[in-house]
């Protein structure tokens, strides 16, 4: 069965491409990378300038709602959009911000790890997995062990080298040897 953020995805990220230079991230990473739906209650989409109302505005008509529930919040100098999605059982976030905790994706090595990726017939530039096993592995409060498991479970499809060239031009290679200890070693 497929997660019902998959096709809240599916309607909303064409119509952000459309406005916005936006990039999957989050476990929505496997997802477009590799065919992996694993369970979430959100979507995150970085987006480095928007404007939130019209934001508003794209998803809801991309997804046929006539009635809009967001929240705006700035956390540092990110800027955080939330867009809450009725679905059969509660609701799932579209998750929008501004940068990573690392940076803004232009402004970072992250950017040379943007990648075009086709999944059931629509376009999306995406984290590659290894921005994404990077950004979890510097995770300001730690891996998370959801991570941890999930990594493990494709370890041998993520490009560890490449990861690890990256976290190095990041600066935060120490964090990322413990997080490729914690899915490889363990």
């Amino acid at each position: 069965m497929v997660p019902v953020w998959v096709e809240v995805l599916k309607k909303v990220y064409p119509a952000l491409a459309r406005h916005y230079n936006a990039v999957v991230g989050g476990s929505q990473v496997f997802y477009v990378t590799l065919g992996l739906a694993f369970p979430s209650k959100d979507i995150d989409i970085f987006i480095e300038a928007f404007n939130p109302m019209f934001l508003s505005r794209i998803i809801a008509e991309a997804l046929g709602l006539g009635e809009e529930r967001y929240e705006v919040f700035r956390k540092g100098d990110n800027v955080v959009f939330h867009f809450f999605v009725p679905v059969e059982v509660g609701v799932v976030s579209v998750e929008v911000m501004s940068r990573t905790h690392l940076g803004k994706i232009s402004e970072t090595p992250l950017f040379n790890e943007v990648v075009l990726v086709k999944r059931d017939c629509v376009e999306y530039w995406t984290l590659s997995l290894e921005a994404y096993a990077v950004l979890q592995a510097t995770r300001p409060d730690g891996p998370r062990d959801v991570d941890v498991a999930r990594f493990r479970l494709v370890k041998d499809r993520v490009d560890w080298e490449r990861a690890r060239r990256v976290a190095s031009e990041l600066g935060v290679r120490d964090k990322f040897e413990t997080f490729y200890r914690l899915v490889c070693m363990t």
